[in-house]
């Protein structure tokens, strides 16, 4: 196991809270399903930052700082996450109350992680000011359909169905994060990825707390297996090889 994982696992997936209800069956996805696709793909991603750190060029910050903007800007930030918080109907509202909670907080994080990249662009002169992002393509393009994609459907599955997706998704968020602060020494980079490290370990305890506290019924166990196979499929599925991961 890469070392990062292994601390990673270490300090937050594998303790668990005595008698968490669902925490055996988070404890067999996270075996059979996400430990190899974790691994896989921060893997990939330290190979990727060792061969950008090899040109002479900063070519390769930008268009992090411009995917990143696109993944987290506002706009789609708000879209996806109020569609997430519709996924619980109003008379479920008192069952999922600390559910909601979270993710609205999340919106919050969402919306404040674009500033970071966008600081990246004005720090380096890529751009005069946050305006100038609207007319880049790249600034506002998010062809990743596991994330954004599923996103909209959450309202038409099941409450919990996005369980899925935050303990998946965002552990390969805050890999990627560790990664990045390990190896990479420009400031402006470190600020990107440092800014974010607590909240996107919050996203991904977030999804912990799913699994653990509520995903202990056959119905919800089934759409969050479900939600991740959909996930793997369409990052590059278990077992074959991954397509590059997003920013987040």
């Amino acid at each position: 196991m890469h070392p990062i994982l292994e601390e990673f696992c270490d300090k937050w997936v594998w303790p668990t809270m005595p008698g968490a209800p669902g925490a055996e069956f988070r404890l067999k996805l996270t075996h059979e399903k996400c430990l190899a696709a974790w691994e896989t793909l921060l893997e990939r991603t330290v190979r990727d930052i060792e061969e950008e750190l090899t040109t002479n060029d900063e070519g390769w910050k930008r268009d992090h700082a411009l995917r990143g903007y696109a993944a987290e800007g506002v706009q789609m930030s708000i879209k996806q996450m109020s569609a997430q918080l519709l996924s619980v109907d109003i008379g479920e509202q008192e069952n999922y109350i600390d559910l909601q909670r979270m993710r609205a907080r999340q919106i919050w994080d969402e919306c404040k992680h674009s500033k970071l990249h966008a600081d990246v662009l004005l720090g380096k002169g890529w751009v005069k000011n946050e305006r100038e992002l609207m007319n880049i393509a790249q600034a506002n393009v998010q062809p990743l359909p596991a994330y954004f994609g599923l996103s909209m459907m959450f309202p038409h599955i099941h409450p919990l169905a996005r369980a899925a997706q935050n303990y998946y998704t965002e552990a390969n968020a805050c890999l990627g994060i560790m990664a990045y602060i390990k190896l990479v020494d420009d400031p402006l980079v470190v600020h990107e990825h440092l800014s974010q490290r607590d909240e996107e370990l919050m996203h991904f305890m977030e999804g912990k707390f799913q699994l653990d506290f509520y995903c202990t019924t056959p119905e919800s166990q089934h759409h969050v297996e479900d939600a991740l196979g959909y996930l793997l499929h369409q990052i590059g599925g278990f077992g074959r090889s991954p397509q590059p991961a997003a920013a987040k």
